[in-house]
């Protein structure tokens, strides 16, 4: 009888341990299924795009992902699904779709395609869900980006290498030569092709003087995450030429894409910058 009680209780112990371990269910399957099971099951898509060896993407699966709160709300309302962005078809594709450069980078949209909200870096629980809630507003709301739905569109041979061949080095040249072919540089490719790989020159000036039409056409944290490199390299240039004038004109274009806190550290690298250049 005591042997019997102690493997119930056992049992029991065990069934609680388990139950009280909260885990994201990310599904492992097709995308076209993903994209049927939310259709199916009217939920939107949480995409984690990731790669092996990024530090803050496995911070998120041992510290966030984990968290009661918020696989609650990525089992009951999303269909949360997560690739390697070099080692998954899909992964690549979704890179290239959207001009991915942070990591985590987070995409959510729904089963037609609609891009609800497009984001990266570490993200803390409350982070996240506020993301997540406000994901949901925006679908219900219809309030979607400006990316097209298809997956697979008009890109250049060079863009697409890029991301679905990791071939990054291309020259400024070619990138060039496209984009002076192109009649909008808001357009959807002319505007992953200049964030996604990064392109400078005259593109610095044009993202910085639309920042706000681009950002809410298709995402401020990506505009943000281009800017934030851009803006270190304008900083040092300034710096050598001692402009300090055009220096501050550039921080008060580019401070409203960052919001407060963000700010508070990107601000002040970007003077750090200026002023070391300014000293040699």
């Amino acid at each position: 009888m005591k042997n019997i009680f102690r493997m119930s209780l056992l049992a029991l112990l065990i069934f609680w341990f388990n139950s009280s371990i909260a885990q994201t269910n990310f599904i492992k399957t097709p995308w076209e299924e993903i994209l049927v099971k939310s259709e199916n099951e009217n939920k939107l898509i949480f995409v984690d795009l990731y790669f092996t060896g990024c530090f803050p993407c496995a911070q998120m699966d041992k510290t966030v992902f984990t968290d009661k709160k918020v696989s609650q709300l990525l089992n009951q309302d999303f269909v949360a699904f997560k690739s390697d962005i070099f080692k998954e078809d899909i992964g690549k594709r979704l890179a290239r779709k959207y001009g991915v450069t942070g990591f985590p980078s987070f995409v959510i949209l729904d089963s037609k395609g609609n891009t609800v909200d497009v984001n990266s870096g570490f993200k803390s629980v409350e982070e996240l869900l506020s993301l997540l809630n406000a994901a949901k507003e925006k679908f219900n709301a219809k309030d979607f980006k400006s990316y097209s739905k298809a997956l697979n569109i008009d890109y250049p041979e060079f863009y697409s290498d890029a991301y679905l061949k990791n071939k990054r080095k291309v020259s400024f040249e070619v990138v060039d030569s496209y984009l002076k072919s192109q009649k909008d540089w808001n357009a959807e490719i002319p505007f992953v092709i200049i964030t996604g790989l990064r392109i400078g020159g005259e593109y610095v000036d044009y993202v910085i003087s639309h920042a706000d039409k681009l950002a809410k056409a298709y995402g401020r944290i990506p505009v943000r995450n281009y800017l934030s490199g851009m803006v270190n390299v304008k900083a040092k240039y300034f710096g050598t030429e001692n402009n300090q004038k055009e220096f501050e004109n550039l921080l008060e274009q580019v401070k409203p894409v960052f919001t407060t806190n963000e700010w508070d550290k990107f601000g002040s690298d970007f003077k750090k910058t200026f002023e070391k250049y300014k000293q040699l």
